[in-house]
């Protein structure tokens, strides 16, 4: 049996999830929904709660802003499961974890997903990456909107309530904890569509450098790890792109920015990111000022 477990802040979408579990999923599973309104409890305690409480020998740690398009998809991911090396599966991850900091999709040519994207404009993107062509595709990292994993791989690694008390980079922690010991997966055998865009915000930033600062003697952590050159050089672009991210999403403070920005100057002044920063740099800053962000 899967128990589905949900941490809600809308009844109303937590039902509708629901029946769309009880019309697709082709597997007996119960539902534990628990209604976070009032406590506000952070979604690791929800998690682990839950998943105390549950009977299934799978469970299912969904987002209740997501629809499954796949008739049948519980034998699908059970048989997945069932491999004593499988941790963590999910629907979008991410083969490298990058030293410096990041979301899950570090880059491109790492990135691994099979769902579909809604937008507040009413468009639709397909959200798709399997260039091994494979059923599932081997990660490290996996976004949170809809992990699965046997109870045992659970009972094993619980998800950590200690260090993420909000709402941010408890997936990329718990993937990451189990990518230790299992192998992880973005199942490309079941399609899953998701309602709402994500958000980049002051938490978000405040997790992200809790994460790094958790596994920073594990980083960067590849599947396959290219040469220490393209390693380094990699690291560079992260660093260029997140900073870039900060500025054009209007995430953190500028101070923040600015220091993250000599950062950079100081380890690579001597490459062409440093410019290109900089020239970002006053650009952005008069645009936070216009908008009164400064």
């Amino acid at each position: 049996m899967i128990s589905i477990i949900v941490c809600s802040i809308n009844p109303a979408r937590a039902e509708a999830f629901r029946t769309n579990v009880l019309e697709t999923i082709g597997q007996p599973c119960e539902f534990i929904i628990y209604d976070n309104r009032e406590a506000g409890d952070s979604i690791t305690h929800v998690y682990n709660h839950c998943a105390g409480k549950a009977k299934g020998e799978y469970f299912c740690f969904a987002h209740e802003d997501i629809f499954f398009r796949t008739f049948d998809w519980g034998e699908r991911i059970v048989s997945l499961l069932q491999k004593p090396t499988t941790g963590v599966v999910g629907f979008a991850g991410s083969t490298a974890k990058l030293a410096t900091c990041s979301g899950w999709g570090s880059m491109r040519q790492y990135t691994r997903y099979n769902y579909v994207q809604r937008f507040r404009d009413g468009s639709i993107k397909y959200c798709i990456a399997n260039p091994d062509k494979v059923s599932a595709s081997p990660v490290i990292v996996l976004d949170g909107m809809c992990l699965f994993m046997r109870r045992e791989v659970w009972a094993e690694i619980r998800f950590d309530e200690a260090t993420f008390q909000g709402f941010h980079l408890y997936d990329l922690d718990i993937s990451m904890a189990v990518g230790q010991k299992y192998i992880n997966y973005v199942t490309n055998d079941v399609l899953l569509e998701h309602f709402s865009e994500g958000s980049y915000n002051q938490a978000w930033l405040d997790d992200t450098a809790r994460f790094h600062r958790k596994w920073a003697g594990c980083l960067p952590f590849y599947l396959e790890k290219p040469n220490s050159l393209v390693s380094y050089f990699r690291e560079i672009r992260m660093s260029f792109l997140f900073i870039r991210m900060l500025m054009k999403k209007r995430v953190g403070n500028w101070d923040f920015i600015e220091s993250c920005c000599r950062e950079h100057f100081r380890r690579y002044y001597w490459h062409i990111s440093s410019l290109k920063l900089l020239q970002r740099l006053y650009k952005y800053k008069r645009r936070w000022r216009r908008e009164g962000l400064l």
